[in-house]
Parts: structure tokens; C-alpha cells; sequence
């Protein structure tokens, strides 16, 4: 047997015609207008907008080349605007000129010197938040401005030597000046061009990082392009054969990690399928020496000094310089996708 349910145990006791004659009958919010309501009639107006109070981040990218400066002089001669970075020459090699006659002297071997220079620049930023915006915002914008200028100031000196890596300079091995970077690309396949980058540093005896390894920074393209390579002489193909989970590890998880000598991380500063290969002392960093000078940017909190107190600053300042130095320590190259 089923029961009916009396009609007033489940449905409004007051009709729509009721409810809109007498409003405050039941307790109700009307017409709505972008999820708030529009109407005057009811307790419309106590229906507002909530706020999350957390001021979120923007997506970063990682910080990566003012860590590829691993020559940054400190035994300086005295504080100047410039710092020179010096380098002696080896003695010349060829055996012709080493062989001895009986009865002649030896003639000397001339030492070669070369230089490179570090300009030493201002940089900073300065943000300034103001006692009316303070007193009226539903967010503290003190911690927010302050946050805001630590990561401009890694993300803007991340650039400045970006800058440098990619612009001719330097002193190669036989003191000619560096040219822009561009020697490792090749047609073959991503995995030849890291290859071929690998040959050059050996070739020309550029020494690797303090773990034994050259450094790749891909930007996002050219690692697709190397993830994607599957034949057997790529990344793909490597990584199935000598995980024993088959590739499922840096496969399923996309991290390309060490591979072909070099530790590979990626960059969105760099576009396309370009890449950027390092190897010791291609770059160098220079900065003061004087008090309250250091090799990273500093915070400042401005002093408040207008006569009402209204205005308080905060930013970041650096002097510093970045410089090509062995040239051979950088080179650049494009992986390109195999078809």
C-alpha cells in the first residue's frame, strides 16, 4: 500500500502570485545579475560578494642563468666600475719549434696575454604602496608589494645575463674575441645536436660543472622535440631500454633529467625549438666589493619621508655585470623535431 504525502508537507504554502503580491511572506532573493541579485523589494541588498583574501601568484618560470656564472672574481685590486678578468696564454705547442740545435741557444718562448671586461650597471625596482590604499584595501598590500619585488628581482637579473649568454664575447682559446654562439645544431635529430654540442666542448677541452656534467637549457619545444624522439638512437628509445620499468619512470613522468653528458632543464625564456649548452667559466659575473654591495640583488625598504607619512616604498637594487669569458663555455643550437 502507498501513502500520499498531504500536499502541504511538500510544496511552498504561498502560491507564486501570493509570494510576489507579499514579499516579505517568505524570505527569498530575487532576479540575479552575474550571480548577485537586482531587486529592491526583499533583503536583495543584504545578499554581497565574498572575497578570498589570499593575493595568488601568476605561473613562474624557473630562475636558471645567473647560476651558469661560475667565474665571479672577488680577489678584486680595488672597487672600479669595470673589472677586468685576466688570462695568460699557454706556451706554444708545436714540436718543430721544441726541437734543439747543438750549437745554438734556445730562443725564448713569448707568454700571450688576454682580457675580457665586466661592466659593472644599476638595476632595481621600487614599488610604492600609499596610506589611502593601505587604510581602504580588503587585502594588506604591504607583504604582497614585498613578495612581488624579491621575484622581480631574480626574474630581471635572470634576463640581463640571458642577454649576455646569447651576444658575442669572450676570449677564445687562441685570444680571438668570442663570436655569438651558434655551433651545435643538427638536421639528424635533437639527440645529434646534444651530441654534437658534447663533441665541441671535448674538442675544444671546456671543462664540465662541479658534478662532472655539461648543462642543456631547452626551451619547451626543443624538449618535446627530444622527448619525442623515438629512434634508436634517441631519448626515447634510451630511456625504454635502460630503465627496468621499461620507460615508464622519466617517460610517463616527462623529465628528460641527464642525458648525453649534459643535465637538461627547461626554460620559457628561450622560444621555438632553440637551446642553450654550457660548460665552465663561459660566464662570469662581477659585482662590488664595497660595503653593502654583494653578488644578489639586496630589498630595500625605503625610509618614510614625506611630511604626512603616506608614502612607503619598497624595492630592490644591485650593481653587477655579466660578461661572456671563455667563449667556448657557451654555445647555443636548435633541436630539431624528427619528422
Amino acid at each position: 500500500m502507498v501513502l500520499a504525502a498531504p500536499a502541504a508537507n511538500n510544496v511552498s504554502p504561498l502560491s507564486e502570485a501570493d509570494n510576489t503580491a507579499n514579499a516579505t511572506a517568505l524570505t527569498r532573493v530575487g532576479a540575479r545579475s552575474a550571480g548577485l541579485p537586482t531587486g529592491s523589494d526583499g533583503i536583495d541588498s543584504l545578499i554581497t560578494r565574498a572575497y578570498d583574501l589570499a593575493a595568488y601568484k601568476p605561473f613562474r618560470r624557473a630562475l636558471l642563468f645567473d647560476q651558469m656564472a661560475t667565474v665571479r672574481p672577488t680577489r678584486q685590486s680595488h672597487n672600479g666600475a669595470v673589472i677586468q678578468l685576466n688570462m695568460v696564454g699557454d706556451l706554444d705547442e708545436t714540436v718543430a719549434t721544441a726541437t734543439l740545435v747543438e750549437d745554438y741557444d734556445v730562443v725564448p718562448t713569448p707568454l700571450k696575454s688576454y682580457k675580457s671586461d665586466i661592466v659593472l650597471n644599476e638595476y632595481g625596482r621600487v614599488v610604492t604602496t600609499t596610506a589611502l590604499a593601505r587604510g581602504t584595501s580588503f587585502i594588506p598590500l604591504d607583504p604582497v608589494a614585498a613578495e612581488r619585488v624579491g621575484r622581480n628581482m631574480g626574474a630581471t637579473i635572470e634576463r640581463l645575463a640571458l642577454s649576455v649568454i646569447t651576444a658575442a664575447g669572450g676570449i677564445q682559446n687562441d685570444g680571438t674575441a668570442g663570436a655569438v654562439p651558434n655551433v651545435a645544431t643538427n638536421a639528424g635529430g635533437p639527440s645529434d645536436t646534444l651530441r654534437q654540442a658534447s663533441e665541441y666542448f671535448k674538442a675544444n677541452n671546456v671543462g664540465t660543472f662541479a658534478n662532472g656534467k655539461y648543462r642543456a637549457v631547452l626551451s619547451p619545444g626543443a624538449e618535446t622535440a627530444l622527448r619525442g624522439e623515438a629512434d634508436a638512437a634517441g631519448w626515447r628509445y634510451y630511456q625504454i631500454n635502460q630503465e627496468e620499468s621499461g620507460g615508464m619512470g622519466s617517460i610517463a613522468q616527462g623529465y628528460v633529467g641527464t642525458y648525453e653528458g649534459f643535465d637538461v632543464v627547461v626554460s620559457s625564456l628561450l622560444t621555438g625549438n632553440n637551446a642553450l649548452f654550457f660548460g665552465e667559466d663561459g660566464l662570469a659575473k662581477g659585482f662590488s666589493m664595497a660595503a653593502g654591495f654583494g653578488a644578489n640583488p639586496g630589498v630595500v625598504v625605503s625610509p618614510v619621508v614625506d611630511r604626512l607619512k603616506r608614502f612607503a616604498s619598497v624595492g630592490w637594487y644591485h650593481l653587477v655585470g655579466y660578461a661572456r669569458w671563455k667563449a667556448e663555455g657557451i654555445q647555443s643550437g636548435v633541436l630539431t623535431p624528427v619528422p
